[in-house]
Parts: structure tokens; sequence; C-alpha cells
């Protein structure tokens, strides 16, 4: 089922034709949630995030773009799926055309986040292009293309993951979601002035660990390269896996015994 500006659909061909027409030639940004025991996971830091790219993106807000609204067009949207799943992901795109903003939304159900994997999961550093790291590489859209065609790479490479590189050649992310470096009790993410994305869960995890975890500090910097082989373990964060350790880097080999008691204690507070 498919929310297409309010009205749910089984089929895009049975939305809005302005809506559908405008998602070929107009501009458009997303944003992915995740829904899970009943509620949207971090809703109103997500929908902040919303309000601010669209206004960074130039688009007229319209005035039912409230929170409750917006909240009840996902509850509305859950509703009507049925899945085996209790979680699910959402997938918010924004439209702008000159008759305004419309918006569509899909639920899809997904497993709840689980204890790391011991797969193994390889990365190396993509270095065919750079990131910018200016005001609007916070934004996702900005280096869409460039993290699907890192994406590729890794895959044509035999690799699970890359991390992008900025036009200061320090780390910003990898291609998956936000990088984090655990060295000893220091654990090490690049910051915004880096050009990583500034999503709502990297803002939420961020802000627990300054808050104290135990032994654990956090330090948001410009990163070097280096500092991954430096690294005792890696662990990468998304709104779609929650996390990801890192298994490999070269010829770097990492744990998981810290990561993942990490992010249990961190999903387990969100409640």
């Amino acid at each position: 089922m498919i929310n297409c500006n309010g009205v749910l659909v089984s089929s895009l061909l049975k939305g809005d034709e302005i809506v559908i027409q405008s998602l070929f030639y107009e501009l458009s940004i997303s944003e992915r949630l995740r829904y899970t025991k009943g509620k949207i996971l971090l809703w109103e830091t997500h929908y902040f995030r919303i309000i601010a790219a669209l206004r960074r993106h130039r688009f007229i807000i319209p005035m039912d773009f409230t929170m409750d609204h917006l909240k009840n067009e996902v509850d509305k949207t859950v509703e009507q799926n049925t899945t085996l799943f209790e979680d699910y992901l959402l997938h918010f795109k924004f439209i702008k055309n000159e008759k305004g903003v419309f918006f569509i939304l899909t639920a899809d159900g997904v497993p709840s986040y689980t204890p790391l994997s011991s797969d193994y999961y390889a990365l190396d550093l993509y270095k065919e292009e750079w990131i910018s790291n200016g005001f609007f590489s916070n934004l996702s859209n900005t280096n869409q293309t460039l993290r699907e065609i890192a994406k590729t790479y890794a895959n044509e490479n035999g690799l699970e993951d890359c991390v992008l590189l900025n036009d200061q050649k320090k780390l910003v992310e990898a291609t998956s979601g936000t990088l984090y470096l655990i060295q000893g009790n220091n654990i090490l993410t690049p910051n915004l002035e880096s050009g990583c994305q500034d999503f709502a869960l990297r803002a939420a995890f961020n802000l627990w660990l300054e808050k104290g975890q135990g032994e654990y500090k956090l330090f948001e910097q410009v990163i070097n390269p280096f500092e991954l082989q430096k690294s005792e373990e890696i662990i990468i964060l998304s709104i779609e896996k929650g996390i990801q350790n890192v298994s490999h880097y070269r010829k770097t080999n990492y744990t998981k015994e810290k990561a993942g008691l990490l992010f249990a204690s961190f999903v387990n507070q969100l409640d």
C-alpha cells in the first residue's frame, strides 16, 4: 500500500497524475524512518530534519505539514500493510512542482534490530571521487549519485562497503551509514563539517554517548584514514540495519565485543 499525498493506493498508477509526473521531472527529497513497537522511532528528530531539508531546498512548506499530520499519515499507511514483521522501514519522498509540495510514503516490513552478526564484512576507501565538505553535504540528496557509484565499486571489487572521503582526504561516512571507530575507551566519528549526512539515528546515538556511557568518550572530529588501521572495532550505524560491525579493512581485522553491548544499551533506552 502506498500513501500518495494522503490517499492510499495499491499502485502508483492509481495515484494523483500530477504527483506521479513530478517524480520524473521535479526536485524531491527523501527521508527513511523506522516504525517499531507501534511508533515511529525518533519521530521528533526525523520531523525536524525533514522540515530543515525542505527549507534548505527552498520548498514552500504546506501549512498542514505539521508533526501530528505527517505522523497520522504514517500510522494510516502502516495500518493498511500486512506483513509477518513487526517493524517497518518507511520511505518518505517530498516532491516540489509549480502547484506546491506533495509526498509519497511507502512502508515495508523488515526484521527488528538484532545483535551483531559474525559475518564477513570488508570495506575499503573509495578514492575515485570526493565529497565536498560544504554546507549542503549533510543533506542526503546532495551526494546520492556518488554513494550509489561507490556501492557499485564495492560490489565489483568483492567488498561489502566503501568509506567515502571528502576533498580534504578525510573520512566522511560509509555508503551504508555513519562511521564509528572504537579505540580503547574513545569512539571517533566524523563531524558534520567533514560532510557526513546528519541522520536522526546518528544525532540520537551521539547525544546518548555524550551524556556518558560508562568509560566511553565520543569525539566528533576530522578523522584521517590512518585511524582505520589504529582502531579495535569499526561499526556502521544506519536506520535500516541498526549497527553493522566491520570485520576487515585491507589487512586489518577487527573484533566486535564492545560495539554489540553498546548498541544494545542504546536501543533499550529508546523504548
